[in-house]
């Protein structure tokens, strides 16, 4: 996304302080907005009259006095703005909407890694969990005399050249359908496959360390919360000691790649 001259103008910082500062105040004039910004009477005055051709603002006299109002279209502009703003500064742990799993990255790789763009989309809708869900631990991890085929076998022992960090199977026809309920173990599953997909096809593009970090930091959230919904199983459940070996698996293998970037 590239902003346009006039988004540019809005997210600059003296425009920005004055939207907030106003819908704050609902009712203001220049030289309050200009003190309130830290910026001198003449510089403000271009922002207001910017912001009044933009349908941003309006100005209303009473008696000899102009006050600055908001439009309906400025209002909702700076109230979201200020809300953004107490978000950032809020010491509140913030969560995804429950169900929600990021299912494509929209960061800009170069043009050398557009060829490997199938890798970030979702799963196609016939899809569906593999029977074992459990991802691999670095012990535990099949060997190339017993994988499935001849392909699959090649790709372990590559991967194993490559690093010797926890892996989990890389094809994209193995995502779980988003569309349906995911177990979480299956969700678990999804995590390491989509982190070593990232992180493989970015590292064979050439990506940067920063890129590197930018795609991979986001799902330190989603760990967090497989780590919360963990400590909520029956740990007299069988099912509960697997669960457990595959987000450790996941972990070590999440760590692993953000060690690299």
């Amino acid at each position: 996304m590239k902003f346009n001259d006039d988004e540019k103008f809005l997210f600059q910082e003296k425009t920005s302080s004055a939207l907030v500062f106003i819908y704050r105040k609902e009712v203001s004039y220049i030289s309050e907005v200009a003190s309130s910004i830290d910026s001198t009477f003449s510089h403000t005055n271009k922002i207001i009259k910017k912001l009044t051709e933009i349908g941003l603002l309006s100005s209303v006299f009473e008696g000899r006095s102009r006050f600055l109002k908001l439009t309906p279209h400025g209002y909702y502009f700076a109230k979201n703005l200020s809300e953004a703003v107490d978000i950032f500064n809020s010491e509140e742990e913030f969560e995804f909407p429950e169900g929600y799993i990021p299912t494509r990255q929209e960061e800009v790789l170069p043009e050398t890694a557009k060829k490997n763009e199938s890798a970030f989309m979702p799963a196609p809708a016939d899809s569906s969990v593999p029977s074992d869900l459990s991802a691999p631990s670095a012990s535990s991890a099949p060997s190339a005399s017993s994988a499935p085929s001849a392909s699959a076998a090649s790709s372990a022992s590559a991967a194993s050249s490559a690093s010797s960090a926890p892996s989990a199977p890389t094809s994209p026809s193995a995502f779980p359908d988003m569309n349906s309920p995911v177990t979480l173990a299956g969700r678990i599953q999804l995590f390491s496959i989509r982190i070593k997909e990232i992180y493989e096809n970015l590292t064979e593009s050439g990506a940067n360390d920063e890129i590197l970090l930018r795609n991979l930091g986001p799902y330190d959230r989603e760990l967090k919360i497989i780590a919360r919904e963990i400590e909520k199983l029956d740990p007299a459940d069988e099912t509960t000691g697997d669960v457990m070996s595959a987000y450790r698996a996941a972990k070590m293998q999440y760590s692993f790649y953000l060690g690299k970037g």
